[in-house]
């Protein structure tokens, strides 16, 4: 078929309209691309791609030695932490570094208001963080502190809504590194050992630390998985700050609020010294069993004496150590892992669940 014939002119007005179009069109890509950028800016949790931007937009530290380090510890206030400062300054020593520590004294906007104070300071080149909130602080640490070539590796909790996440996914672009050794899978398996002990089922209470932290994230997650087994129920749940006082304080609510109950799990061995004093003193041994986060020498030695049933093993000082020498190998130009993870370590023998059977083959950290 022949093409219509069509004059100059309106040829030209066809042009004229096809570029009109094309105009239209461009204009409305561009205001869709800014409505995605103003909602993206809107989210509460920075996403990946704004991490990756500004990773790199200032020069940090030239060598090794010129590393001044802001250690961010969530608090002070228990042997996990006091173990773990003790390891950050031994290892800033042995390296040649500056640093200084920080207490977050478990209080997410402290710690927030130190983070922010300490990038404006210009005191630092880099930070080694254990956040208190890791939604809270991911801009300063993935954004603010890039822009200003300030190195940050990230310690036991992950940041940027990233708490429930495994393997790599657990590190934020943005940041050197992730190092830690509670994520959720691990929890997954600390339920289903729980689950394994029980095969009548049980009635199980919580306890754990503060709200916003990532590890009582990821044990609350983790004991979703009762509910899909017949017999399992979790009859309480409660946060506490960690300490042997509050965990004792919330073992004696619950036990006096569930005189059937079977099992208790903390997420740490302070918070279980507590709890096996509060299940001691309501006559109650033998009859509630006690599963423990943590593997302090307390912790062991109550596997072995049958006050707990187990323990998972927390490396305090590894865990510190690791993110200090991340920093250092990031600046003299060594590949650094995206996530170091610590039930890998060489300090285990091969698995972090000491049982009663195994439990002489594990070495406390504090």
């Amino acid at each position: 078929m022949n093409a219509p014939l069509t004059t100059p002119s309106a040829g030209r007005r066809t042009a004229r309209a096809r570029t009109g179009r094309r105009l239209l069109r461009t204009a409305a890509v561009a205001s869709t691309a800014l409505a995605v950028l103003g909602s993206a800016a809107a989210c509460s949790v920075p996403s990946q791609e704004a991490g990756t931007q500004s990773a790199a937009t200032a020069k940090g530290p030239d060598k090794v030695s010129d590393l001044k380090i802001a250690y961010f510890s969530a608090g002070t206030s228990n042997a996990y932490l006091q173990a773990a400062i003790a390891a950050a300054k031994k290892k800033s020593k042995d390296l040649g570094v500056g640093l200084d520590v920080f207490d977050g004294q478990f209080d997410a906007q402290k710690q927030f208001d130190q983070i922010q104070t300490a990038l404006t300071s210009g005191k630092y080149n880099a930070f080694a963080v254990e956040p208190n909130d890791g939604n809270l602080v991911c801009k300063l640490l993935t954004q603010q502190a890039p822009r200003k070539g300030i190195l940050v590796s990230v310690f036991n909790l992950p940041i940027c809504g990233r708490a429930t996440r495994l393997g790599d996914a657990t590190w934020e672009p943005g940041t050197v590194t992730y190092v830690g050794g509670q994520t959720l899978d691990v929890y997954e398996q600390w339920v289903a050992q729980v689950i394994k002990d029980n095969p009548d089922g049980a009635k199980i209470a919580l306890i754990s630390g503060p709200d916003l932290n990532a590890n009582t994230i990821c044990f609350q997650k983790a004991a979703k998985e009762f509910a899909k087994h017949k017999g399992f129920e979790v009859v309480a749940q409660q946060t506490t700050d960690y300490t042997t006082p509050k965990g004792n304080s919330a073992a004696q609510t619950i036990l006096q609020a569930n005189p059937d109950l079977n099992v208790i799990m903390s997420n740490f061995s302070g918070m279980s010294r507590g709890i096996v004093q509060a299940v001691n003193s309501a006559g109650r041994k033998g009859k509630v069993k006690i599963y423990d986060f943590g593997g302090d020498k307390w912790a062991l030695n109550s596997v072995q004496k049958g006050d707990l049933e187990q323990s998972v093993m927390m490396l305090p000082a590894q865990e510190t150590e690791e993110a200090i020498q991340a920093l250092a190998d990031h600046v003299a130009g060594k590949k650094v892992p995206h996530f170091i993870n610590l039930t890998e370590s060489s300090e285990l023998p091969g698995t972090p669940f000491a049982t009663r059977e195994t439990v002489d083959t594990f070495r406390p950290e504090y």
